[in-house]
């Protein structure tokens, strides 16, 4: 009996994992250009298109107290975003500009997978 909990547990274990590591190979694709994810190398610093990952789960967790609004932020501004949207300050905005919307490049259910990953992301 002990060897089936711990091979359940060793298991699950392994999925969960297996699971995070395919939201993480997700997240890389479909945002890691902008949003420095990934392996961070100069070239990456260097040519920096938008905010990173982290910085959008800080302002996202700074303005919205429940984490499914946190998500549907990040949702809402993924397909529709507009400078009014903006969580960052005027000088972040004007570096960076808004970001084209994801429409037909990412599905919802991605992009709220994606959103739970970077808001469970330790800094």
């Amino acid at each position: 009996m002990k060897k089936i909990v711990g091979l359940s547990l060793i298991i699950g274990t392994l999925v969960l994992a297996s699971a995070s590591d395919s939201v993480e190979a997700l997240a890389v694709a479909k945002c890691g250009e902008c949003h420095l994810m990934g392996e961070i190398t100069k070239e990456k610093l260097s040519s920096m298109k938008a905010p990173p990952y982290w910085a959008i789960a800080k302002k996202a967790r700074e303005k919205y107290e429940k984490e499914e609004d946190k998500i549907k932020y990040i949702v809402d501004y993924a397909f529709s975003p507009t400078e009014d949207k903006m969580l960052f300050p005027k000088e972040t905005k004007e570096k960076f500009g808004v970001m084209p919307s994801l429409k037909g490049k990412v599905t919802e259910e991605e992009i709220r997978m994606i959103s739970t990953y970077i808001l469970e992301k330790k800094f």
